[in-house]
């Protein structure tokens, strides 16, 4: 019974940590609240939603469609992160795998209910066929412990590579400065060109915008996109290198500083 507790616990460590979704700040605790909701289910509850959400023939598709969570619904607006780890087997091993299970479910509830039915502990035979049973029992559920323990060694060490992988410069920048997996800026549609786009109609003038009235606009709304989070040293560089704006330069006079003006390139049909 010690052996079946300790493989309910790590069961229900992995139910509860296989898939995990959420806003990506919020993971560690949706995981956490996750483990903690299924510790009062029972092994067969715990068998069916291991093998109902993580379990698959190699043939199958464990993919989630587009713009789904794992239970089908349309994604939010908001960032949103979705880890679901899948075991594929062959058909047969899969087979395999499912009826082992049933039967040590049906193991553990002959042991917790009818053990005393089965074996008249007041006779000396019927206690030396009891701890043969037993024996044979602990036998079975140490073998799915064991394998049990080695599949979650196998979970906590891909665990560990996603988590380095998340916590990477170049994992951060997909969602926070517009970084392609190469490292390369993604120009269209990144933020700070949106806020230039944003700039563009706020301070609009003869359809040009003067630079310096976009950078006191960008800097009061979205002071946290500047041209050195995205490689450049000047905004005129950022405007250079992004390749989405018309650049005019107008030359100062009588001492003047001359000033830079933009507007977002014309698409020609």
């Amino acid at each position: 019974m010690l052996r079946l507790q300790q493989y309910e616990h790590l069961l229900k460590l992995l139910v509860g940590s296989m898939l995990v979704e959420g806003p990506p700040e919020h993971l560690d605790a949706i995981r956490d609240r996750q483990v903690g909701s299924v510790h009062k289910k029972n092994l067969g509850t715990l068998i069916g939603l291991f093998t109902n959400r993580h379990l698959t023939m190699e043939s199958a598709d464990p993919s989630i469609g587009p713009g789904k969570t794992a239970e089908g619904s349309e994604l939010a607006d908001e960032p949103w992160a979705s880890i679901n780890f899948t075991i594929a087997m062959p058909p047969e091993r899969y087979a395999q795998t499912k009826a082992g299970l049933a039967e040590l479910l049906e193991l553990r509830n002959k042991l917790v209910h009818h053990f005393i039915e089965k074996y008249n502990l007041s006779e000396e035979s019927e206690c030396r066929a009891a701890c043969d049973y037993l024996d044979d029992s602990y036998e079975r559920i140490d073998g799915h412990f064991r394998n049990l323990s080695s599949l979650i060694t196998v979970f906590e060490k891909y665990q560990a590579v996603i988590s380095q992988l998340a916590q990477s410069d170049v994992f951060q920048n997909l969602f926070t400065q517009d970084f392609d997996l190469d490292d390369t800026i993604c120009w269209t549609g990144s933020q700070i060109v949106d806020c230039l786009r944003e700039a563009e109609k706020a301070c609009t003038t003869d359809g040009w915008v003067l630079l310096n009235a976009a950078i006191g606009f960008i800097s009061k709304k979205s002071p946290d996109q500047v041209p050195s989070g995205y490689g450049c040293r000047t905004w005129r560089q950022v405007l250079q290198r992004s390749g989405q704006f018309e650049i005019r330069r107008v030359a100062g006079s009588d001492g003047m500083v001359g000033q830079t003006w933009y507007r977002s390139r014309r698409t020609s049909l």
